[in-house]
C-alpha cells in the first residue's frame, strides 16, 4: 500500500462510529469487492473479520440463536458468506480467500464466527481480554506470511482388486470418494511452513486367499500443490505404496500407534460433539411438546 493509500485507510478507520445494527454480510461483501477490484494480487490473500455482536440484518432473528452444534449452524449461517468466498462459488472450485474471524466480548455470535471460518477455510479466535489483541493479530498475520503451499490436494488410489475406500475422516476439509470407491481426494487448501495435517482413511479389504506369504497392496498416495514462493505447481508421489501383510495368525501383531491415536482422537471428538448437541436437542423436544399442548 502506498503512503497516500495508508493515509486514506487511516482516515477511514478514524471516521468509523458505532451506530445502527450489526451486518456481517455487508462487511464481507465490501471485502469481496476489494479483492475483486485489485489491480495487483499477492500470493496469499485473506480477510480478517472482527465482531462483538450478533448479526441482526442478514440473519434477522436467527442470528440470535445460540448453539454449540457448529456443523448444523453452518447451514444456517451460510447466508453471511459471499458466494466468492465459499469453495462452491469461487472459480474452479477454489476458495477466493479464507476469512479469519475474531470474536470480542460476551455478545459475539460464536456459532456464526465459527461457521464463517469453516465455510471459507479460515480460523476463529475468541479474544476475551483486549490487552492481548495485538499479540493475537500478530500471530494471525505471521501465519499468513508463512503460507508455503496453496491449492493442496491429497489423492488416494486403491491398488489390488477388491480394495475399496469406505470413508475419509477429513474434518472440515472437503473430501470425495468416486462411485466405485477406488479413489478418494481431500482438498486441503493452504498449508503453513512445517504444518502437518492428518487424515484417516477407512478401507474395505477382501479376505486373504490363505497364502501366509502374500501381502495386499492397499493404496498409493500423491499430493499436488502450488508453491507459494515460485508459483509453480508441484506433484509429489508417495515414496512407497501402502501394503498390509496377511499372516495366517495375527496374534502378537501390534497395531500402528499413530493410526490408533488418530482414530481414538476422532472418536473422542465425535463423542464431545454429540454431548454438546444433546442439551439443545432436549430443549427443542420440550418446546415441541409444549407447543402441542
Amino acid at each position: 500500500m502506498s503512503e497516500d493509500g495508508k493515509a486514506m485507510a487511516k482516515r477511514a478507520v478514524d471516521a468509523l462510529v458505532a451506530h445502527g445494527n450489526t451486518n456481517i454480510r455487508d462487511g464481507l461483501d465490501v471485502a469481496a469487492k476489494v479483492l475483486d477490484g485489485r489491480r495487483h494480487t499477492n500470493a496469499v490473500a485473506s480477510v480478517i473479520l472482527l465482531s462483538d455482536g450478533q448479526d441482526n440484518e442478514t440473519m434477522g432473528y436467527r442470528g440470535r440463536f445460540h448453539t454449540t452444534d457448529y456443523k448444523a449452524a453452518a447451514t444456517s449461517y451460510d447466508a453471511l458468506v459471499p458466494p466468492s468466498f465459499a469453495r462452491a462459488g469461487a472459480a474452479g472450485g477454489e476458495r477466493c480467500a479464507p476469512v479469519h474471524a475474531f470474536g470480542f466480548g460476551t455478545d459475539h455470535d460464536a456459532a456464526a464466527m465459527h461457521s464463517i471460518s469453516e465455510i471459507t477455510g479460515g480460523t476463529f479466535s475468541f479474544i476475551e481480554n483486549l490487552a492481548v489483541i495485538q499479540d493475537t493479530f500478530a500471530r494471525c498475520i505471521g501465519g499468513l506470511l508463512s503460507v508455503a503451499a496453496q491449492k493442496t490436494r491429497i489423492s488416494v488410489e486403491c491398488l489390488d482388486p477388491g480394495v475399496r475406500v469406505r470413508a475419509v475422516k477429513s474434518g472440515r476439509y472437503e473430501s470425495r470418494i468416486d462411485a466405485e470407491g477406488r479413489a478418494a481426494t481431500v482438498d486441503v487448501g493452504e498449508l503453513y511452513a512445517d504444518e502437518e495435517r492428518r487424515f484417516l482413511l477407512l478401507l474395505d479389504v477382501p479376505r486373504a486367499d490363505g497364502d501366509a506369504a502374500a501381502a495386499t497392496r492397499l493404496a498409493s498416495v500423491r499430493c499436488t500443490y502450488r508453491d507459494t514462493a515460485t508459483g509453480q505447481s508441484v506433484d509429489v508421489a508417495g515414496e512407497e505404496d501402502a501394503v498390509v501383510l496377511r499372516p495366517l495368525d495375527a496374534t502378537g501383531v501390534a497395531p500402528s500407534m499413530e493410526v490408533e491415536r488418530e482414530r481414538v482422537r476422532l472418536e473422542a471428538a465425535d463423542d464431545i460433539a454429540l454431548a454438546s448437541a444433546a442439551p439443545t436437542a432436549r430443549r427443542r423436544g420440550s418446546s415441541t411438546r409444549g407447543g402441542r399442548r
